[in-house]
């Protein structure tokens, strides 16, 4: 459980421990009228229907006001799961997926979720590919679950599912 402080209206907050004696993350607009949320070491993008869906709609009131912050479970990004602790989490427009990083200094970008991706091999699934495999073939993705990445297989991809 956290709290949340306006700083400046519909502009920037923090994000204190329950006690609200600790400062634990922010909330800040970017000039590009996105949210970037600071929230224990992680960073993440976020939309403005994204942030008031994570955080409540009360974000947007004029007065300063205090809200329990509900978040994602830790090796989550953007509703994916990750493989392991994200660092640098984003979402990549571009390609319409959230990336993250597995070290804080790393330049090396992988895609949270499930993936089906068309390689030399065939349509294969993948957990979490890096970013520049995706960049290099045709995929289908994210998906939030395997079986969510299967159903959407069996139903639009001629493949064969494997198993091992």
């Amino acid at each position: 459980m956290s709290n949340i402080k306006t700083i400046k209206a519909n502009d920037s907050w923090i994000i204190t421990d329950n006690q609200d004696k600790n400062k634990i993350g922010s909330i800040v607009k970017t000039a590009s009228n996105e949210y970037e949320v600071m929230y224990n070491n992680v960073i993440g993008v976020f939309s403005k229907k994204e942030l008031l869906k994570n955080f409540g709609n009360k974000l947007f009131q004029e007065k300063a006001i205090f809200k329990t912050v509900t978040h994602e479970p830790v090796n989550t990004l953007h509703g994916y799961q990750a493989d392991q602790t994200p660092h640098n989490g984003m979402y990549d427009v571009k390609h319409k997926v959230p990336i993250y990083t597995k070290e804080p200094k790393s330049k090396s970008f992988f895609c949270a979720g499930y993936y089906l991706i068309n390689t030399n091999k065939g349509w294969q699934e993948q957990y979490c590919p890096k970013l520049i495999t995706l960049q290099k073939y045709k995929y289908h993705g994210p998906f939030a679950s395997k079986q969510k990445l299967t159903a959407f297989a069996k139903k639009f991809v001629h493949y064969e599912h494997s198993t091992h």
